[in-house]
């Protein structure tokens, strides 16, 4: 290893630290009942809700395949930085707030929980089905994050990509299994603060580098990548590109790991002030990374893989401390996901797949009739094999970051965003209504993302989440009274 590279790993090794000491917090605070290694015991405020939950949902993808995106596409890829700030801005009007409300009056710790609940599923069929959902697309989301560990120690020349993967994995299993849902939302906190940062002033400099925006317009221009559609593309392709990629917003309101934060804030008035704090993050970072892949594509036009552009751009231009801090902020985008998603699924099974499954056959009910060390060790247990499984696979089937989180992104929103919106603002909805939506969104997504022809028109979210929206009113309709909850408006 080189000095300059030695200098960014010792950087980043003293982050690394950081996380670590925050996971031994947790750990001793937050690990004594399952509620509290699950949710925090609902404590949570504004801030660390906020940034933890926009930092979760965005991962490598911001800051890897975003930029990937505006070194590969130009002015086109600001068309999905803008989609995921609409998610942002309909979760922030009407998601956060109403769903804190109605799942604080239920007692729901989950999304799951709160389905069931909502619904009063007494079968347990829509918790069983929402958990297995979860866990295998999850496991696929988490996949991408290693995958983008192991590029980005790869791009910036610290290690092999398959070492990059290791570290990465092994690095974020720890304090997970570590502080639980508490480490896992502050360290979220601290990497989503340092991804604004690195998207606030990085893109700038940048940039100035690349000598201006004048200069960046006539390269651009010359490349053929002024157009608001990728240049490759006829009208109908271009029309395609840009409903698809706007799609890409309807996910956010059933994304599992990021609306388990709204279950979890403290209040309702933490969640308002939390709904604002994320639109402002999001359009910081989201337009950060775009506008800073342009830029690198006129300093580094030959990079073969447009995925590294960040990393290549903080080896070339930055002082070894700095380009430390970036390979931080890289590495804190793709560990604020990972460690959510691996928390998340293991709550899914832990709590949905087993714990209130033997309550229902065993008769057990609540905490108090179960050792909570045995429910927090257990839930230990699954987050490392899915570690270990992500880590395994990531090693032997590395893919492109964006399209890789894009087909699991689509499979969860199409799932879950239909039924929150009909849960939060329909009282006809029913439990077989949610059912169909289950079933159809997922199946849709991988219908529709393996058949060339369906694939190449537009991006599989927009109509996975569509039909399963029309399935999941039709089915309710069908089926008669629904059997919930009241909504309140």
């Amino acid at each position: 290893m080189n000095p300059h590279s030695a200098a960014v790993f010792v950087t980043f090794v003293f982050y690394l630290i950081v996380l670590l000491g925050i996971g031994y917090w947790a750990d001793r605070k937050f690990s004594k009942s399952f509620t509290d290694f699950v949710a925090a015991g609902k404590t949570l405020g504004a801030w660390v809700t906020a940034i933890s939950a926009s930092a979760s949902s965005e991962s490598a993808w911001v800051m890897l395949g975003l930029s990937g995106l505006g070194y590969s596409k130009g002015l086109a890829g600001y068309w999905a930085a803008l989609a995921c700030i609409l998610g942002y801005f309909f979760n922030a009007m009407w998601v956060m707030v109403p769903l804190r409300s109605m799942s604080g009056r239920l007692g729901s710790l989950t999304l799951s929980d709160f389905i069931e609940d909502r619904l009063q599923d007494d079968s347990h069929m829509l918790r069983v089905i929402s958990a297995v959902v979860i866990a295998f697309f999850m496991l696929t989301y988490v996949i991408a994050q290693f995958t983008g560990s192991g590029k980005t120690m790869e791009g910036m020349g610290i290690m092999p990509y398959r070492w990059g993967v290791i570290v990465g994995g092994v690095i974020i299993a720890i304090y997970v299994l570590m502080g639980g849902y508490a480490a896992v939302s502050v360290t979220d906190l601290v990497q989503g603060l340092l991804m604004a940062f690195v998207m606030l002033f990085f893109p700038v400099i940048a940039v100035i580098k690349a000598g201006g925006i004048g200069r960046l317009v006539e390269f651009l221009g010359s490349q053929g990548l002024l157009s608001l559609a990728p240049k490759d593309l006829a009208m109908w392709g271009a029309i395609g590109y840009v409903v698809g990629t706007l799609g890409i917003s309807l996910g956010y309101p059933g994304m599992p790991h990021v609306v388990v934060r709204f279950i979890t804030v403290r209040d309702t008035k933490e969640a308002r002030r939390a709904a604002f704090i994320s639109i402002t993050w999001a359009i910081l970072v989201l337009f950060g990374s775009v506008t800073l892949g342009i830029a690198v594509r006129y300093l580094l036009p030959s990079l073969s893989d447009p995925e590294h552009a960040l990393p290549s751009f903080a080896r070339e231009f930055f002082h070894p401390i700095l380009a430390g801090v970036l390979l931080s902020a890289i590495t804190a985008a793709i560990m604020s996901t990972a460690d959510s998603q691996l928390m998340y699924s293991a709550t899914a099974v832990v709590n949905d797949l087993w714990w209130k499954l033997r309550g229902k056959f065993q008769g057990v009910v609540t905490e108090e009739e179960i050792d909570p060390k045995t429910l927090v060790l257990y839930t230990r247990y699954v987050i490392a094999t899915m570690a270990l499984i992500s880590m395994i696979i990531a090693l032997f089937r590395a893919r492109f970051i964006y399209t890789f989180v894009l087909y699991a992104w689509s499979a969860l929103g199409a799932a879950f965003s239909p039924i929150i919106i009909l849960s939060l603002y329909w009282k006809g909805f029913n439990r077989w209504g949610a059912l169909a939506s289950l079933i159809v969104g997922p199946v849709v997504t991988v219908i529709w993302h393996n058949v060339s022809i369906l694939k190449g028109a537009i991006y599989e979210l927009v109509p996975a989440f569509f039909l399963s929206l029309i399935s999941g009113c039709v089915v309710s309709i069908l089926t008669g009274k629904a059997k919930g909850v009241t909504v309140k408006s």
